[in-house]
């Protein structure tokens, strides 16, 4: 294997991990203490730094993708940005695969 198609696998591989990343771990490690296991915003920090409810329905209607990729990318208010830990397109999928199907859930 030549020194080409050995940085190309590296960059191959490299994406497919961004790809297969399982964002919902990522939520629970880091989202939950404010925005709950649920999304409602009554995670143990959610009161005290108050953690968006994420199932208000009307609320994520209103909210543009863009703009809640920036808010999870540089964060917002109390909450800290997550630049460092995830790229774009795993921010763009976050708010695919995990917030937006929150929108209309029951409170417990």
């Amino acid at each position: 294997m030549g020194l080409r198609s050995a940085a190309l696998l590296l960059i191959l591989s490299g994406a497919l991990s961004a790809q297969a990343r399982d964002l919902r771990t990522f939520y629970r490690e880091r989202c939950v203490a404010c925005h709950g296991a649920e999304g409602t915003g009554r995670g143990p920090n959610g009161a005290r730094l108050g953690g968006r409810n994420l199932t208000d329905a009307r609320w994520q209607a209103r909210q543009e993708d863009a703009a809640l990729v920036a808010s999870i990318l540089k964060g917002r208010g109390a909450m800290p940005g997550f630049s460092r830990q995830l790229v774009e397109p795993e921010a763009r999928r976050m708010v695919a695969e995990v917030v937006r199907p929150m929108a209309g859930r029951k409170k417990p």
